[in-house]
């Protein structure tokens, strides 16, 4: 037994000891960290019905989507996008199209624009929630 184990033993003390890695080299690791930051940003702007008195909600499933953040009262769906692959493009489509079939207003906003420009992106959604409480009353 301490044959299988010491291996294992030995390559675990090793690499918690490594000091801790640089960024990745492709970018992944910042795009998380700036979706993230947006993510926040953004829902301390629209929570608590803090935005017009919209009352938003973050990640929320819709069927089998999910939605960064959805304003039901509204019909207004709000999607952060960073860098797309080409897989990721074809999904962000897919979805897009879905909440459109339902009924849902859909505004894409970069994350860098809800770090960088966050007044303007909380304009263009509040001209959206306007916009589509107008629809939601013919």
């Amino acid at each position: 037994m301490s044959i299988v184990v010491e291996p294992f033993v030995r390559h675990l003390t090793q690499t918690h000891a490594r000091a801790p890695q640089p960024l990745a080299r492709n970018g992944r690791h910042l795009d998380r960290q700036l979706r993230a930051g947006a993510e926040r940003t953004l829902w301390n702007h629209l929570r608590d019905g803090r935005l017009g008195g919209a009352r938003f909600r973050r990640q929320y499933l819709v069927d089998i989507y999910l939605a960064d953040f959805i304003c039901p009262a509204a019909k207004l769906v709000i999607e952060l996008e960073s860098t797309l692959t080409p897989a990721l493009a074809l999904h962000a489509n897919a979805r897009r199209a879905f909440f459109h079939a339902q009924g849902y207003q859909v505004l894409r906003m970069r994350d860098r624009d809800v770090l960088i420009e966050t007044r303007a992106v909380l304009d263009t959604i509040r001209q959206a929630l306007t916009f589509g409480s107008r629809d939601a009353g013919r």
